[in-house]
């Protein structure tokens, strides 16, 4: 389950973490189809339109030590 999510964001994650650090990242395929400043926020505002399970949301670490590398 979201492996196409996974291989996106890893091979852009250089460019995200410069654009979008601190930021919650909701991703669809290929696709950053929402930023948030939080996860309630990202979940919550991006379920009024797409059903659970059809999208994950990245957070962005301000240290990339505390990343984790799988999307959830």
């Amino acid at each position: 389950m979201y492996e196409q999510e996974n291989t996106f964001y890893r091979a852009n994650r250089d460019r995200f973490r410069e654009k979008y650090v601190g930021k919650e990242l909701v991703i669809a395929g290929d696709k950053i189809i929402g930023v948030y400043d939080d996860l309630d926020s990202a979940v919550d505002e991006t379920a009024k339109t797409r059903p659970l399970g059809t999208f994950c949301v990245k957070h962005i670490p301000v240290d990339p030590a505390w990343e984790t590398w799988e999307i959830f």
